[in-house]
């Protein structure tokens, strides 16, 4: 299946081998597993025999999904959690086992650092963050932080809610020289769009709830890497921080990673779209979206990525014309998440980031003014005409 184009492998890697060939896998939604003697719990319990024995630790329609996942990014195993968070904290707390600080992008989700602020540093875990931008300061300043020696890398790209871009080849080739681990959350893009590991980063790292299962209906998070890197944080960090992937919303990311690749092409026209009004207006001061010849990571968007995504920020003159705007749109909802088939805004500054000064939310690229878009599969002049309506309200 790996040799496959990538919807193939996204319509038909999930399906297992079911005695009964249903064309859709089979959802089994138990807790436990029953054996037929003693025997074969001892078998199975030494890894000689595939089995299952407690959903905490696998369940067969789970690993359908880590199987699928791993395969569309172009890794050899995968490990799914109940949110993206779950993933994200299990990865760090792999890394944190080497009592060494660890690396950040400056500008990455705010619930990672939250994770950072409220788990790591508590813990004694020191956090080094750099500017990992392609305009930014680039690879001098990661090096010196692997100099000074690091237990891990982690960025994203493009970057929530900023939408800067991370040269991930190249941040990749420094990680190896050192011999540091590189974790990229790759949530924007999705494996339609992206594919870290094939640019050599280690771990790559989603939160399923948005573009994976695409409905807005679910939550869940996938890591996929190495067999031995995942396989290491699928026997411990997984199982015992309890952050276990249901196989209700196991089953229903499979259903939605099928049209993964559509859908991606669809919000991928509609935010290029939108993105090319809002920079002809003159309410805008600017338009952050990769596939813009405008943007600072452009060409390198250009090298890494297949398309530009379905994420997008403008940038008003302040919180007043930034509330206005959204507050004028009667088809794109205010809320928060993304990847959704509805459109969405939000405000960080009066949202996802209101827990931060004005100072650190210009360090982290987010001034008063931004409002980010997950452009969603509404009819594209409705939309037009919708965000038409909310400038003019300006």
């Amino acid at each position: 299946m790996e040799n496959e184009g990538f919807e193939t492998m996204a319509i038909h890697g999930g399906e297992g081998e079911d005695p009964y060939r249903a064309l859709t896998p089979p959802l089994y939604m138990t807790s436990t597993f029953t054996f037929p003697d003693i025997e074969e719990v001892g078998r199975v319990l030494s890894g000689e025999r595939t089995g299952y024995v407690y959903s905490r630790a696998s369940n067969p329609t789970v690993a359908n999904l880590e199987k699928v996942v791993a395969h569309l990014e172009g890794g050899e195993s995968g490990a799914a959690f109940a949110s993206g968070m779950g993933a994200i904290a299990a990865i760090l707390l792999h890394f944190a086992k080497s009592r060494r600080p660890l690396v950040f992008s400056r500008h990455i989700y705010t619930g990672t650092r939250h994770f950072i602020s409220e788990m790591l540093e508590p813990l004694g875990i020191p956090a080094r963050f750099v500017d990992l931008r392609v305009d930014g300061e680039g690879l001098s300043g990661l090096r010196s932080r692997l100099e000074e020696g690091a237990g891990g890398v982690f960025c994203e790209s493009p970057s929530n809610p900023s939408l800067d871009i991370v040269d991930l080849a190249a941040v990749s080739a420094l990680c190896r020289e050192y011999g540091v681990p590189l974790a990229v959350d790759n949530t924007f893009p999705s494996p339609a769009l992206q594919n870290p590991l094939r640019l050599g980063a280690t771990i790559v790292v989603h939160s399923a709830t948005k573009y994976l299962g695409g409905h807005g209906d679910l939550l869940g998070g996938v890591a996929a890497g190495s067999r031995e890197v995942i396989g290491k944080i699928a026997a411990v960090e997984s199982p015992l921080l309890g952050a276990t992937l249901s196989p209700m919303n196991a089953w229903l990311i499979l259903r939605g990673v099928k049209t993964l690749s559509l859908r991606m092409e669809a919000h991928t026209r509609r935010a290029g779209a939108l993105a090319s009004l809002f920079a002809s207006s003159p309410h805008v001061r600017e338009v952050r979206y990769p596939g813009l010849s405008s943007h600072p990571g452009y060409e390198t968007a250009r090298r890494q990525m297949s398309g530009a995504g379905g994420m997008l920020s403008v940038v008003f003159e302040g919180k007043e014309e930034a509330g206005r705007f959204m507050n004028a749109l009667r088809i794109v909802r205010i809320g928060v998440s993304l990847g959704d088939p509805a459109s969405l805004v939000e405000h960080p500054a009066r949202m996802s980031h209101r827990g931060y000064s004005r100072e650190e939310r210009e360090r982290m690229g987010v001034p008063e003014g931004l409002v980010r878009f997950s452009v969603g599969l509404e009819s594209l002049p409705d939309l037009q005409i919708d965000v038409e309506e909310a400038l003019r309200a300006l």
